[in-house]
């Protein structure tokens, strides 16, 4: 155990421990007065209300305890091209004490044109944003090196009234900030590090304000034609002087909003404008804009510092590392559950997981998690029953890389995390990788009842879940019980009607059809609206931190509801859903113009045709592989254009296939008639061409190379010879090898396919050779085509007319065709048994070496 406790850093001092100082902690275990000896080194040990020392073990800290109460918060890792203030931001949380209305556009909203900085005064820019053309590489705490640049431009007396812009903290989005005009500005947005995308999330800082002035700001470069702007969401201001004096926090604020295409596109893609006017409260005020309520990575921190160190919560709530993201940064995993009295109890728990902030611009999905993290650890009644039946698993931050430099859509890889969930590239995406193997693991251990990851949503409003059609009978309809539940538990929040169960193929990479395709039936994705609600009481109003939160608590409340022994309410679920399909049915066949009895067969329906797409994103543009291995790929490829050699168009069929073979063998064969001379031996042929005889890798025999061995293809050609194709071949060789031995006594010659190399070695005598089939080749000129016609017909190749054997075709052109297997046919056989005796012998080197390559 010692040894265990200093591996692990418990003991502090020498590596071993004496004998002496064994006992010594010995007797420390047994006598609780001597609790204060200096030789105790270790603070594991775990003592009673009494003092007495128990012999249990603390939980070892590097694994589940991340915080202590006197040590800091670990510091956020910034890619090194980042430059990051030393600034702490920090904001207060605050309930509007009325409800904030939309804004009510009148139609004479000004679209101010656009003027840019040839035309204005840049007054605020980051130096170095890394795009597109580049990729991450390493981070540190605090981001770049160097001494912090002051972007701002100096003011150059009190009556100067120039805006001073930042945005170089924690989720902060501004690039540039032109002047056009004394109080109007025009704004640019950051993409999303290593992309030209997602240009919407922005959160930046305003200092050198005026009372009473009315300013206008226009964010030039927005990427999404829709937008909840256009019904009238407003963005969001906070400000320090009414913070500190007043404990007023972030509010919706702003007149005149308009949203509407930008006229200078570039010719790339279309670029959208939101334009307001507002007015400060405070002279010399530092304020903030962002388009939701920011929730940082630190806040997250924060807030687990708070469970980590309550001495209740920290029983049921074990905080552990998921992972490290690319920047190093810490993917907490939350296991939240009450212990259980027998192992048979908790291997009876059912699952229910819960992520949020995979796309790091919507923040709407940490106050949801904040929510449900709040009721989850409380000592509410029904919290302690939800942690007694089901085991939690929560990962409260899934992107914390992209929440920390300001991204909205993508990690640092320059991907949407929520079109990789079935990835095998762990370095590349490890948030996702691990959260999937988490869930695989658990599955093996549990049934996970439920799956939701937390999103936000930039054209709809109020709050809806996507989930997955189930394709089993058995379950019909079940996947839609519990997002009706949740609209029945928060009616003037939650649309049921806006639900979507359509699995697209966009969506096959999401964590809610991944989870769903690895077996979990409820498996969602939550989408709340940046703007408000159009239901209930709180129609036309904007959503607040608290409305969200409270969502977090009706999914609890709701998954009593949906887990409670009385089926009841899940009964009746289930019953107004088929209504609801029904009428959805009839609405179909009647826009389409069409009656239909839907008795007793309405249920076979496709509930994928009912339903219309999911009103998706642009994520699908930052799908595909991370942009540092898309680099390596477009250079690969490149050096691949280079040295690629030009490849022949694959043949489909064997008779193309055999067609192309004869194709090059007859060019070889035409070439080599035409360069011997007309009537001449074979030996003159052999002196004439020796390098198609010595050098077996060159001319027509490298394409024997690449031609299958076809065994046994003469079975079958002609049935009306006597002698069959294997008898014949053994008659061939035979004589051709008994004739040889007489000419050159002690030379064999071996008829493997494989030049053998030992002499002493002669093949049996029914071995066949492996001679490639071909059909009859038709060459140009001659008596090549002549013989080939005559042996295809079946006539004998020597005329009976008493003349002598040079009246058939040359030796020369014969007996490279018969060496290299180009007739297969047995007339040509038989005619080889003639031919034998006027064919002079060649060199033995040269006999090893053709008959060698024939086989």
């Amino acid at each position: 155990m010692y040894h265990h406790l200093q591996y692990y850093g418990y003991f502090k001092g020498p590596t071993c421990l004496s004998s002496t100082v064994h006992r010594q902690i010995e007797a420390v275990s047994r006598d609780s007065l001597m609790l204060t000896s200096p030789l105790l080194k270790s603070r594991q040990l775990l003592h009673d209300d009494l003092g007495e020392v128990n012999s249990r073990l603390r939980e070892p800290r590097d694994l589940f305890a991340f915080f202590s109460s006197s040590g800091p918060l670990q510091a956020p890792r910034w890619p090194i091209e980042c430059e990051v203030i030393k600034e702490n931001i920090h904001h207060i949380e605050w309930v509007p004490p009325q409800p904030e209305y939309f804004y009510q556009p009148t139609g004479n909203e000004k679209v101010p044109e656009i003027v840019g900085e040839e035309k204005g005064t840049v007054v605020y820019q980051l130096d170095s944003v890394p795009t597109e053309d580049s990729y991450f590489t390493s981070s540190r705490v605090g981001g770049k090196r160097g001494i912090i640049k002051e972007l701002a431009v100096t003011l150059q007396g009190p009556e100067d009234n120039t805006l001073l812009f930042e945005s170089r903290f924690e989720s902060g989005n501004l690039q540039k900030a032109v002047r056009v005009n004394t109080y109007e500005y025009e704004l640019t947005l950051r993409t999303d590090l290593y992309t030209n995308k997602h240009a919407q999330w922005f959160y930046f800082r305003v200092q050198n304000t005026r009372k009473d002035v009315t300013y206008r700001f226009t964010i030039v470069n927005l990427l999404k034609p829709k937008s909840l702007y256009t019904i009238g969401m407003k963005p969001l201001m906070y400000s320090q002087l009414d913070a500190s004096t007043h404990s007023v926090g972030w509010r919706r604020e702003g007149n005149e909003i308009r949203y509407y295409r930008n006229n200078t596109d570039d010719g790339q893609q279309p670029f959208y404008c939101l334009t307001w006017t507002i007015q400060f409260p405070h002279d010399q005020d530092t304020c903030f804009f962002a388009h939701f309520y920011p929730y940082t990575y630190t806040d997250l921190q924060c807030f687990l510092l708070s469970a980590a160190n309550s001495p209740v919560q920290s029983q049921f709530c074990k905080l552990r590392t998921l992972c490290r993201s690319l920047a190093g940064n810490t993917v907490y995993l939350l296991t939240i559950t009450n212990p259980a009295r027998t192992p048979q109890e908790a291997a009876a728990k059912k699952a229910v997981v819960l992520t949020a902030r995979v796309h790091p611009g919507e923040s709407n999905g940490s106050w949801i998690m904040k929510g449900f993290l709040d009721f989850i650890l409380s000592n509410s009644p029904d919290a302690q029953l939800l942690r007694d039946i089901f085991v939690f698993k929560v990962v409260p931050m899934l992107n914390p890389d992209g929440v920390i430099v300001g991204n909205y859509r993508c990690s640092l890889a320059g991907r949407d995390l929520n079109r990789h969930y079935k990835t095998i590239l762990k370095e590349s995406f490890p948030c996702i990788w691990h959260t999937r193997n988490m869930i695989k693991r658990l599955l093996e251990e549990r049934e996970v009842l439920l799956y939701c990851d937390f999103h936000g949503h930039s054209r709809k409003s109020n709050i809806f879940l996507y989930g997955c059609n189930n394709k089993d009978r058995k379950f019909w309809l079940h996947e839609r019980v519990f997002p009706l539940m949740l609209s029945k538990n928060a009616p003037d929040k939650f649309s049921f009607h806006s639900c979507n169960f359509k699995v697209q193929k966009c969506k096959e990479g999401t964590g809610r059809v991944v989870m769903w395709r690895m077996g979990i039936l409820n498996s969602y994705t939550m989408e709340s609206t940046f703007g408000g609600s159009t239901l209930g009481n709180k129609r036309d109003t904007h959503f607040t931190p608290e409305d969200l939160k409270s969502l977090g608590y009706h999914v609890c409340d709701t998954l009593l509801d949906f887990c409670d022994p009385d089926r009841s309410k899940f009964m009746q679920c289930l019953a107004e859903l088929k209504e609801l399909l029904q009428q959805e049915i009839h609405k179909k066949f009647k826009e389409l113009g069409q009656d239909m009895d839907l008795e007793g067969s309405w249920s076979d329906i496709s509930l994928s045709d009912i339903e219309s797409s999911t009103s998706g994103s642009d994520s699908s543009l930052s799908d595909g592989l991370p942009r540092h291995l898309l680099n390596t790929a477009h250079e690969l490829n490149q050096k691949k254009k280079m040295y690629k050699k030009k490849k022949r168009k694959p043949l489909q069929s064997r008779k193309q296939r055999n067609k192309q073979y004869q194709k090059s063998n007859l060019m070889q064969e035409s070439k080599l008639t035409e360069d011997a001379p007309e009537g001449a031996g074979f030996a003159s042929t052999l002196q004439k061409q020796p390098a198609f005889f010595k050098n077996s890798e060159n001319t027509s025999s490298s394409m024997m190379k690449n031609e299958k061995p076809r065994l046994n293809e003469l079975n079958g050609r002609d049935n009306g010879t006597s002698l069959g194709p294997s008898k014949m071949t053994t008659l061939i060789l035979t004589k051709n090898k008994e004739r040889m031995q007489r000419e050159k006594p002690g030379f064999t010659v071996s008829c493997s396919p494989k030049r053998n190399t030992n002499p002493s070695q002669e093949p049996a005598p029914d071995t066949k050779p492996n001679w490639p089939r071909n059909r009859y080749p038709a060459t140009k000129g001659g008596r090549t085509t002549a013989v080939a016609a005559k042996m295809a017909a079946g006539k004998p190749v020597l005329e009976q007319t008493g003349a002598t054997a040079h009246a058939s075709p040359p030796a020369s052109e014969m007996y490279p065709l018969l060496l290299k297997g180009k007739f297969s046919h047995p007339s040509f056989s038989l005619a080889i048994l003639h031919l034998l005796p006027f064919l002079k012998s060649p060199a033995p080197s040269q006999q090893t070496t053709l008959l060698g390559r024939s086989g």
